[in-house]
């Protein structure tokens, strides 16, 4: 399995990916992209929610592009999944639920 990352097509489709992602993630940054994800809350404190979204794509990308420069076994990329995963379920129930408790303190003000 971890012979698949050794084959020029699939490690293009990763790298062109990541990079998506990381361009994706700089507009998101910069307020040029991504305004679904705040369509509800109008605060000082959007801007900071969309610059962590921008920040999770742009290391998204960049750990993206790393994976196929690695000379992992294939129970080592399992774990490596699965911690990241796990971490980016949490960032975004976390987000989610910040996003949502500002906009129930806006509706109470």
């Amino acid at each position: 399995m971890a012979d698949v990352f050794n084959q020029e097509f699939v490690v293009a489709l990763i790298i062109a990916f990541s990079v998506y992602v990381i361009i994706r993630g700089i507009a998101i940054f910069f307020g040029k992209a991504g305004k679904g994800y705040l369509e509800n809350v109008q605060s000082p404190g959007g801007k900071l929610y969309l610059q962590l979204i921008g920040g999770y794509y742009i290391l998204s990308g960049i750990l993206g592009i790393l994976i196929p420069r690695l000379d992992w076994k294939t129970e080592e990329i399992y774990f490596a999944i699965a911690i990241f995963a796990i971490t980016s379920v949490v960032f975004w129930v976390a987000l989610d639920f910040f996003m949502k408790r500002e906009k129930r303190l806006q509706q109470h003000n």
